[in-house]
């Protein structure tokens, strides 16, 4: 730093940083907005389990769900009537069958996207082709259905509702014995098909399936589906009404800072007469709510603990106000830096901006320090320009340090914890601009004359902290083999806990018990069932497998029927097609009667007819293009058995692939190419995919989240054992032989070329990927700041050996935190991976620091007694106050009602305690052994 430095630039550096000041907060603003949540995007794109998981959605798009009930929902309560058709009006249960036919092909015209025409001048065409919504018929308007008071936005949100009247009624009317066989269901064997979905276990408990639009608000405005679905149950008296709040904002303010107060004392009551919900789109809302309920909270209490903690070390309130204002323009920059950057906010990120500030404080102090320290040698002349002289190495080490053990969550697959190591990491490289320029201006124009007046060098040796860190020291230093022994064995037995560790993401474990969406999916899982959805798709080569419907039927059959018996008590309700489909008669015997033969052709055919109705659970994947640049073009029009010519006149309208060509509706006239022409295409390919298509049957189980503690990897290989048998035996009864007629379309998602395959996914295996690469990354990460870190303290000490050995007393706090944790059985969550590799980055800080004062005592002649004493008089209180302003401000996060913070907070107080004890124990031990040699610097020639 030049001569008088501040004299000459500060005024124009508080000039930029005030101008700065509005777009820090301005960027701030905008990455709060844009928190949102959805533990599915956890995964990256390029896991198995993610693309599987995107497959799966492409094929059956209806994954988004809310489970809606409430105290007395039964199913005779009239309100559940009500409730469906106000969510979806003209849907009655008197005519949802044919409702949901109507719509269902309606939905697959709409689900081919509109393709741009390749020529200017087909524009007319195109407009004629292009599908257009379908609205009710006239013949669905029965019953006089409610008429919603919904806003005008809202009514776009429900695509469809089904009741657990609705759907025992339609069932009923179906199959009364009259159709096709006589096929009939009783009432008991209804129930039996809907316990654990739509009916409770007491027969009598029921909830509405609310299925979202593809239009309905995704991310942070999700929360606006939930509020209209709340608005609805205020109309038909089943919420109680807003009440309208015209008090003072002041009042309103003290109420709920009351409220928060009694809320960490005594917790949370959720009021449960209302709707209760649950579902994907649920979980997701919850986490964005308490991740932010946590930030209005807690970040003050925070700010407040670190501001009474600065006040406590400087008895000054001009140092303390610039220690409080440093660190907030910090964590501003760092949020701030996630909007600029084009990034997205998310309940992980959110503790990202109090790790900056309480880091952010922790320099500010070391700072001053160095700054009185400069005082207290050479007077108010340029003390500040010496004071970053001084502080440049140790802290600029300290920050870099601290910078890469966050960077080093980058190494995760996890993209909420990459997120929060690079921006954390960022932010704490921003912080040095502050701390180097804004800071030491402010002391400039502010400075100390308090110190000045003292007339006393470097330290007061007659306080109480110096007289404490000499009896402190001298036993450290008397006992130094004893003490350096103690902490070995203490981190080897801590190590043996290390390899117990076990890892949990599970949605409901980031929940307090007394949040509202714990006791909404309580009282849902004991009434209804359970809600946690896994997902099996049983995936039939058409080119090989040349079943009917009713044979794919009666394997889906087998499956559910094995499911409910050896998953009773791990799963609730297991729903698919043959759960909408009767219970069709099976005839043993190589020969049938020509009766039998009749009944089953008839209840194919029925099968075959309904497929539209089970579009949720039964599709066809036929994605071939009919473009000439595909490389299966000739394969392709050769399979369908059209020309060239006619795939170029499909194309020139729009229709580019087979399943436009399939969906499409033929209703609609299209120029040049007749009626007649698009009916063969369409039913070629029709043929298409019964031939050569892949049908995929859907099965969906749920899975218990808080009833049961289910260990998902476990489970998922029982899901595995059931299902796996039943394909293993029809596969060898039909295909005794291996065939792989060709190379799978799909091998990059893990699929194979067997004939018959099940395919796992939904949210379960999406967790238990996300569960086995928490520990994965915790590995990696800490491996990688260690080697990180170490390069860089070997670099700092100039001598490679020195600093592995700087780095056994920082490894200290992890292995021994992590080790216990791995024996009491304590799970690490998302929020407790991240505290290793951030705490050891960190813990490296006070390294430097003692060591640096350390070396500087010897090279003024000291022996390595005397240099330790050293060290801890120049930076013991030091490194004492950060530890308390950072662990106990990062603390107040304990009270979180969101577990990955509150873990977070808890961990950083439990690590970087350990951590001052290893550096002002373990390392001033170390360093008084013969190992300390390694730490004497160079003998300058």
């Amino acid at each position: 730093m030049r001569n008088e430095f501040f004299k000459r630039y500060g005024f124009r550096i508080l000039i930029i940083i005030f101008f700065l000041l509005p777009f820090v907060w301005m960027g701030t603003k905008r990455t709060l907005m844009s928190n949102s949540n959805n533990v599915a995007d956890w995964l990256p794109n390029s896991f198995v389990e993610t693309q599987q998981y995107q497959w799966f959605l492409k094929n059956f798009p209806f994954e988004r769900f809310v489970v809606v009930s409430w105290q007395g929902c039964t199913m005779d309560d009239s309100r559940l009537e009500m409730f469906a058709q106000q969510l979806v009006p003209g849907q009655t249960i008197d005519n949802v069958g044919q409702w949901a036919d109507e719509h269902i092909k309606a939905e697959l015209v709409l689900e081919s996207e509109k393709p741009a025409p390749q020529e200017p001048q087909n524009k007319s065409v195109i407009e004629n082709v292009a599908p257009k919504p379908a609205a009710p018929p006239e013949s669905l308007k029965t019953n006089e259905p409610v008429e919603s008071e919904k806003q005008p936005e809202s009514l776009n949100y429900f695509k469809s509702v089904i009741t657990g009247p609705r759907l025992f009624r339609l069932l009923k009317d179906r199959y009364s014995g009259s159709g096709i066989g006589g096929i009939r269901l009783n009432e008991e064997q209804i129930r039996n098909k809907l316990r654990g979905t739509l009916i409770g276990p007491d027969d009598q408990n029921s909830a509405l399936i609310v299925t979202l639009t593809k239009e309905a608000p995704q991310g942070k405005d999700l929360s606006k589906v939930l509020e209209a679905i709340r608005d609805i149950g205020r109309d038909c008296g089943v919420q109680a009404p807003k009440k309208e709040d015209n008090r003072p904002i002041y009042q309103k303010i003290a109420e709920g800072v009351v409220t928060t107060i009694k809320e960490i004392i005594y917790g949370r009551h959720p009021d449960m007469t209302g709707v209760i919900i649950g579902g994907p789109p649920v979980d997701n809302v919850a986490i964005t709510y308490e991740g932010e309920h946590t930030l209005r909270r807690l970040a003050g209490i925070c700010g407040i603990i670190g501001l009474c903690l600065a006040w406590l070390c400087f008895r000054d309130f001009r140092l303390t106000f610039f220690v409080f204002w440093i660190a907030i323009i910090s964590a501003g920059v760092a949020l701030a830096s996630v909007s600029l950057t084009r990034g997205t906010c998310d309940a992980i990120l959110l503790s990202m901006p109090a790790l900056v500030y309480v880091l952010a404080m922790s320099g500010a102090i070391h700072l001053i320090n160095y700054y009185h320290d400069a005082i207290r040698e050479h007077g108010l002349d340029m003390a500040p320009e010496r004071a970053v002289k001084h502080a440049w190495s140790p802290c600029f080490f300290a920050n870099f340090t601290t910078a890469l053990g966050l960077f080093s969550l980058y190494t995760s697959h996890l993209v909420p914890i990459t997120k929060f190591g690079f921006y954390s990491a960022l932010g704490v490289i921003l912080q040095l601009i502050l701390l180097f320029y804004y800071l030491p201006t402010l002391l400039y124009f502010y400075p100390s004359h308090r110190v000045a007046s003292e007339q006393t060098l470097h330290v007061k040796y007659d306080s109480a902290m110096q007289k404490m860190w000499r009896i402190w020291g001298g036993f450290v230093i008397r006992h130094n083999i004893v003490i350096s022994l103690i902490c070995i064995v203490l981190m080897i037995f801590a190590g043996y806990g290390m390899y117990q560790i076990k890892t949990s993401v599970k949605m409901m474990r980031f929940f307090s018990a007394d949040s509202e969406i714990i006791h909404h999916y309580t009282w849902l899982e004991e009434h209804l069932g359970p809600l946690v959805p896994m997902e099996i798709v049983i995936k039939f080569d058409n080119e090989q497998c040349k079943f009917s419907t009713l044979d794919k039927l009666r394997l889906i059959e087998d499956i559910d029927n094995e499911l409910r018996k050896e998953l009773a008590e791990d799963i609730g309700g297991v729903i698919s097609a043959e759960t909408m489909m009767p219970i069709i008669p099976r005839f043993e015997g190589t020969r049938k009667s020509a009766r039998q033969i009749a009944i089953e052709r008839a209840a194919n055919a029925m099968l075959e007819k309904g497929r539209n109705e089970m579009r949720d659970y039964v599709t066809v994947e036929s994605e071939r293009s009919l473009s000439y640049d595909d490389p299966r073009f000739q394969q392709t029009i050769s399979e369908l058995g059209i020309t060239s010519v006619d795939a170029a006149r499909l194309v020139r309208v729009g229709i580019t692939d087979l399943k436009k060509l399939v969906n499409y509706s033929l209703d609609n006239e299209v120029i040049g190419i007749s009626p007649e022409e698009m009916q063969t295409f369409h039913e070629k390919a029709v043929q298409w995919e019964k031939n050569h298509g892949y049908d995929l049957w859907r099965i969906s189980i749920r899975v218990w989240s808080l009833k049961k503690d289910i260990d998902y990897a476990m489970f998922i290989q029982d899901v595995k054992d059931v299902v796996d048998p039943i394909i293993i035996k029809m596969a060898e009864r039909y295909f005794p032989h291996q065939v792989s007629v060709r190379e799978s379309e799909h091998s990059g998602l893990g699929f194979t070329d067997k004939p018959i395959e099940a395919i796992y996914t939904g949210m379960v295996p999406v967790v238990y990927k996300t569960q086995h690469e928490l520990l994965t990354g915790l590995r990696d990460s800490f491996i990688t700041s260690f080697l990180m870190i170490a390069i860089t303290m070997g670099f700092i000490l100039r001598n490679p050996l020195a600093g592995l050995c700087a780095m056994i007393p920082n490894l200290f706090p992890v292995i021994v935190v992590f080790g216990f944790m791995g024996q009491f059985g304590i799970l690490v969550d998302v929020g407790t991976m991240m505290t290793a590799s951030v705490a050891l980055g960190i813990s490296v800080d006070d390294t430097i620091h003692f060591l640096t004062w350390f070396r500087d005592g010897i090279d003024q002649g000291m022996t390595q007694r005397n240099a330790t004493m050293y060290a801890y008089s120049r930076c013991a209180t030091s490194m004492f106050q950060t530890t308390m302003i950072a662990g106990l401000g990062l603390s107040a996060f304990a009270l979180s009602t969101f577990t990955p913070t509150q873990m977070f907070g808890i961990m950083m107080l439990a690590i970087l305690t350990m951590a001052m004890l290893g550096d002002l124990i373990f390392l001033a031990a170390l360093i008084n052994t013969p190992i300390g040699r390694v730490f004497r610097p160079r003998v300058k020639k």
